[in-house]
């Protein structure tokens, strides 16, 4: 009985050996099948890119496209050559602003979207200078019809002839 059991034994093991062998070989078959199957859609998807790309490259070739994205490359740089050579606007608006506050500009300086202009405001029979400049300062800021935003004035000489130096940024 003793070697009946042995026997048995034995077989049980080489059933669990053999059971281990064909479960790796099904799920290696299937893996093969599986990837076979991803490689063909690869191939599918390479040839489709290849397509695409070829049909890019045509469109490419265009003319009107490659001024177009050159456009689009350089929207920056031109909307702020724009702004730039709208020169005359900013000096009627500097007039603009010298009639409105009572002051006078002696000289400007534009470039790179500042205007950089000494400013100079006179005391006279409608206000002092000290009342002119701050007018200016405080309003100037908050007027919605502004083309510049004034940057902050550090020094002020005078008493009832005001100078400083003021610094604009065109707005956008």
């Amino acid at each position: 009985m003793e070697e009946v059991k042995k026997i048995s034994k034995k077989t049980w093991g080489n059933t669990k050996s053999i059971i281990f062998l064909i479960v790796i070989l099904v799920s290696t078959i299937i893996m093969s099948f599986y990837n076979n199957s991803i490689k063909k859609d690869i191939e599918k998807i390479k040839i489709e890119t290849n397509k695409i790309e070829s049909s890019i490259k045509e469109v490419e070739k265009d003319k009107k496209l490659q001024i177009f994205s050159l456009l689009e490359l350089n929207n920056n740089v031109i909307s702020s050559y724009k702004s730039m050579n709208q020169i005359t606007t900013y000096i009627n608006h500097m007039n603009v602003i010298q009639a409105k506050y009572d002051l006078k500009f002696k000289w400007f300086s534009l470039s790179n979207g500042e205007l950089v202009s000494s400013i100079e405001i006179i005391s006279d029979d409608k206000a002092i200078a000290y009342q002119k400049t701050r007018d200016f300062l405080k309003n100037y800021k908050m007027d919605s019809k502004a083309l510049f935003d004034l940057g902050f004035v550090n020094q002020i000489e005078g008493m009832d002839n005001m100078k400083f130096q003021a610094f604009f940024k065109i707005k956008k």
